[in-house]
């Protein structure tokens, strides 16, 4: 009998050796999750400092400078930009087709640039900008030919858009290309879009968008997500005049939000303000310039990263005039980062007249220096080079 009792023991202690093996394992797993999220946190209140403590660092005219990607004029940096780089600590530049040669050539000029950028205090790394969506919007000449994204979104796999956007990225980023003010997700084939567009169906383009947001992630890029709420519907072009699209709040929910809410739950950076006239939410001002619109994309779309308005020099934003007033109002809408590729003198003045906007207090410093947090976030995330 004391026999047969030691055998049970023994053999219940046997079974519980593996309880308690995992029942330890499990804790440990535990403790590792916990010390990892525990880490996790560190880090990410640690970056948040950093990216603060950079930000007030910076003296208005710098913390303005930050919130301009300008045009450049040539294939190498000239005098204007490099004025542009050292006296007003612009924050980007944006290439167009004239700028880009290739591969080589425009590996030197962002290089370049980089440098000047990262010597002159308080160097900060340049958004370097193209639009590089396919199709026919393709100015990067050692970039692979890529379908319009309609051509895309015809086959209607989202993969597809993936990987078009992730080679386009890598391809981009051999020559020093940071920045894609791109995916196109307007849903429809209007005005100034075209093919540029994956199609009139929402729930399609959203998928497709929210595809190629997360290829251009892959690759290492920044991207934008345009023309914020819909250049879709337009039936003018926002480079020649204002466009108005008259879509009740129903519409707008319904048809115009649905890829950028599903750009920005797959993790976009950007998101591009268009200048477009939407009665239903703002009569007077286009979306660019907007505050209802930024606070209807902040609030209930959702986004929290930055802002990036569509070309300033475009007569959607400028009404036929300089393009000063209309980054001081896109500014005091709440938009972070502003491309003006207008002559330099008309970059410098909309650089003078923001800062003179800010230091009268008609746009608060707190305002200014929250977008360059964001902005420095997103230099951060995607390790623009630091020298």
């Amino acid at each position: 009998m004391k026999h047969a009792q030691q055998t049970r023991g023994a053999l219940l202690a046997l079974c519980l050796i593996p309880l308690l093996l995992v029942s330890a394992c499990a804790g440990n797993e535990q403790r590792r999750s916990a010390d990892e999220g525990e880490r996790e946190k560190a880090a990410r209140a640690e970056k948040t400092a950093r990216e603060e403590s950079e930000a007030d660092r910076m003296s208005v005219r710098e913390m303005v400078g930050q919130m301009f990607v300008v045009s450049v004029g040539g294939t190498e940096p000239d005098y204007f930009i490099e004025k542009m780089v050292r006296e007003r600590n612009v924050g980007g530049v944006i290439l167009f087709g004239y700028n880009m040669e290739s591969e080589d050539q425009v590996r030197e000029l962002t290089a370049s640039l980089q440098r000047l950028s990262l010597r002159t205090e308080p160097a900060v790394p340049l958004f370097v900008a193209v639009d590089q969506e396919g199709g026919d919007i393709a100015s990067a000449p050692w970039v692979a030919p890529q379908p319009a994204a309609a051509e895309v979104g015809r086959r209607g796999d989202p993969a597809e858009a993936r990987a078009v956007a992730a080679e386009i990225g890598e391809e981009l980023l051999r020559a020093g290309v940071n920045t894609n003010f791109a995916p196109v997700v307007d849903t429809g084939f209007g005005a100034a879009i075209g093919n540029r567009s994956y199609g009139e169906d929402p729930d399609l383009v959203s998928s497709m968008g929210a595809e190629a947001v997360e290829g251009f992630e892959g690759a290492g890029i920044a991207s934008a997500a345009k023309h914020f709420p819909n250049h879709g519907p337009a039936a003018s072009d926002s480079h020649e005049e204002l466009p108005v699209v008259d879509h009740d709040m129903k519409t707008v929910r319904s048809y115009d939000l649905p890829p950028f809410r599903a750009a920005v739950e797959a993790g976009v950076p950007m998101v591009m303000a268009g200048h477009l006239l939407y009665p239903a939410v703002d009569a007077e001002r286009p979306a660019s310039l907007s505050p209802r619109w930024m606070d209807l994309l902040r609030n209930e779309v959702g986004f929290d990263g930055v802002v990036v308005t569509d070309d300033l020099a475009m007569a959607g934003a400028s009404g036929g005039g300089t393009p000063g007033r209309a980054a001081v109002e896109a500014v005091k809408a709440g938009a972070d980062l502003l491309v003006v590729s207008s002559p330099p003198g008309q970059q410098a003045d909309a650089y003078d007249a923001v800062v003179a906007a800010v230091e009268s207090g008609e746009i608060p410093e707190e305002r200014i220096r929250a977008s360059v947090r964001r902005l420095i976030e997103v230099k951060e995330t995607y390790g623009f080079a630091r020298g």
